[in-house]
């Protein structure tokens, strides 16, 4: 990217971001009803396939039950919420509770037909074969067919800031918190680790699918927001609905670290080669790790041990 083509971005971005710090603008911008989406086509098998990755991962690492669960930043996908409500119901995990919470309201649940809808596709594309479900699968296609007729899983769907969230009194101790490539979407990263473990239960569990890429300029630059300096990143992003933070891995397993949670896998997407020369990235990601910075996506799975 040359200087001609940063400063066309930088005023592009700048406006936009200028007309976001105002709540009459960023509702201009980006209206709840261009955000909210019903669930579409394609969603179906989306959500199966992020549901087998999470379970996949945390069988591996030894996960076996959970009652509560959390999904932060679910957008439009609440599929996967209620194939994990279908699935630790039929594990036999006790009255199972999902929330589901967003900073803005990406999903439209006003339809009273909802729950049953997605129920219904969700059955009608269950997969072939899974070797995950086990004898599970049974009880996991009754539960999803109990909710095609009745349309009441126990999934609560939440808008809120994140101290809302956790100063809530309906939020208690977490048994699994997973989520799907949002936490790059988090601007005060910081605060949201923290909260996290604070809401984790003892023997509580994590799963996460972070996604390191810029997602508008993948195949070219992932490393695009790490090329300005901190105050420009500001002017352009601080605003923006879903903007991209520019945490790195490092950063991340660092954090989940200090925060007490036990890393017990981690798999990562990593490049050939960085994509830009070090001296064009911002001074504070210049000597970053090599693989840091070739890496554009990080699988997580951790822990709260009991003390």
């Amino acid at each position: 990217m040359n200087l001609l083509e940063m400063a066309y971005r930088f005023l592009w971005r700048a406006s936009r971001n200028a007309l976001c710090a105002v709540p009459a603008g960023r509702r201009w911008l980006y209206p709840d009803r261009a955000l909210a989406t019903r669930f579409g086509r394609g969603d179906a098998e989306y959500a199966w396939r992020v549901f087998h990755s999470h379970l996949r991962k945390l069988h591996r690492a030894g996960f076996t039950h959970a009652s509560r669960v959390l999904e932060p930043g679910p957008g439009r996908n609440l599929g996967t919420a209620l194939l994990w409500w279908a699935y630790l119901r039929a594990r036999g995990c006790g009255d199972v509770s999902v929330v589901c919470w967003d900073v803005f309201p990406n999903a439209d649940r006003r339809d009273a037909d909802y729950w049953r809808e997605m129920a219904r596709a969700l059955l009608d594309n269950w997969p072939e074969a899974s070797d995950l479900l086990g004898p599970a699968e049974r009880e996991m296609h009754a539960a999803l067919a109990e909710t095609v007729q009745a349309g009441s899983p126990t999934i609560e769907y939440v808008v809120c800031p994140l101290r809302s969230l956790t100063a809530s009194t309906t939020v208690k101790s977490f048994d699994l918190v997973y989520s799907q490539a949002v936490i790059e979407h988090i601007w005060f990263v910081d605060e949201f680790w923290e909260a996290m473990a604070r809401i984790t239960a003892s023997d509580g569990w994590h799963s996460h699918r972070i996604d390191l890429a810029d997602h508008g300029r993948r195949a070219t630059n992932y490393l695009e927001m790490c090329q300005w300096p901190d105050w420009s990143y500001w002017a352009t992003q601080r605003f923006i609905p879903g903007a991209l933070n520019r945490w790195r891995a490092s950063h991340h397993l660092a954090k989940v670290t200090a925060e007490g949670l036990q890393i017990c896998s981690r798999d990562a997407d990593v490049r050939d080669a960085i994509p830009v020369p070090r001296n064009r990235l911002a001074a504070r990601f210049r000597d970053l790790d090599d693989v840091d910075l070739r890496t554009t996506g990080l699988d997580l799975v951790a822990r709260k041990v009991a003390s």
